[in-house]
């Protein structure tokens, strides 16, 4: 099995990123991943002003995978993810949605399975992917930003067992992750969540001929979600939607008013996060409900 090393990253999505590995569809690979901050926080209480934000969002990769090609999908499958013992955490001026005095570094133990907060608040873990994206074919976006391409989505449904599907648009597809979180709240409103390094096992498969699937789309056990992202928030939120529209439009026997009366009554519309430069929505659907035809 591939194994990447942490020391691999970079910080933009771009098509003359150089790939550190090759994979086969169908093979596992594992991404060793820095936390956000590229592991800067050393302690609680760290003096902020000594954080370089310039090396925000490491991305470890990219992987070419054998056999995409541009108009191909890539689907992700999330095996494993693996953490380190504790992680940090910003609040500061400025940042996120809260009205926050001075900057704040803090780190926080993880304990079986549970985040060790203040005043004895123990928070129960759900480790998740925060950034995972292939290259796109124009310009290099920041790891910060999330779009098309995947990118820094901030999902917090992207666990063990979730399949991502993304767009393929330069030859293997020049896929790259990091940014797991501990744990995250829709929203991530403070600007961050518990940012963790640590590994996350994959297994990648190329897709031919799947024009069908509304990339980037996630899959979990028990539900479809499609995304978007947009510096407007209703943008963003009416473009997730009309994707699941269409999605069941396409891969049920309902019409376009039964689709979305349906999705009135059982799906969810859901801020993914407001701290991005692009905001980002999903809407997620109960797998089943509608007797999909969708092949995973």
């Amino acid at each position: 099995m591939n194994i990447i090393q942490k020391d691999q990253v970079h910080f933009s999505f771009d098509a003359a990123n150089a790939p550190v590995d090759y994979a086969e569809s169908g093979e596992e690979v594992t991404f060793c991943t820095q936390d956000c901050y590229c592991e800067q926080i050393q302690e609680d209480g760290y003096d902020f002003q000594s954080i370089d934000m310039r090396r925000n969002n490491p991305v470890t990769g990219p992987l070419y995978v054998k056999g995409a090609e541009p108009g191909d999908v890539l689907r992700v499958e999330i095996k494993n993810i693996t953490m380190a013992p504790e992680g940090s955490m910003t609040a500061r001026s400025g940042a996120g949605v809260y009205e926050i005095e001075g900057n704040h570094c803090r780190k926080f133990s993880i304990e079986d399975n549970q985040v060790l907060f203040d005043q004895d608040i123990c928070v129960p873990v759900k480790p998740m992917v925060g950034v995972m994206g292939t290259a796109p074919e124009g310009d290099a976006v920041s790891a910060q930003s999330p779009g098309e391409h995947g990118g820094n989505l901030d999902i917090k449904d992207l666990g063990e067992g979730a399949l991502l599907y993304l767009p393929v648009k330069v030859s293997g597809g020049l896929l790259s992750m990091g940014d797991i979180h501990a744990v995250q709240g829709d929203g991530e409103t403070v600007i961050c969540a518990l940012e963790v390094s640590g590994e996350i096992k994959v297994k990648v498969d190329v897709l031919k001929d799947r024009k069908d699937i509304p990339t980037p789309f996630i899959v979990t056990k028990s539900h479809y979600l499609t995304t978007a992202s947009d510096e407007s928030l209703n943008k963003s939120s009416v473009a997730a939607a009309r994707k699941m529209h269409r999605f069941l439009q396409r891969h049920s026997e309902l019409t376009d008013a039964q689709s979305g009366m349906l999705l009135s009554l059982a799906g969810n519309l859901r801020i993914s996060q407001v701290v991005n430069p692009e905001k980002g929505c999903i809407m997620e659907f109960p797998i089943g409900l509608a007797k999909e035809t969708f092949e995973k």
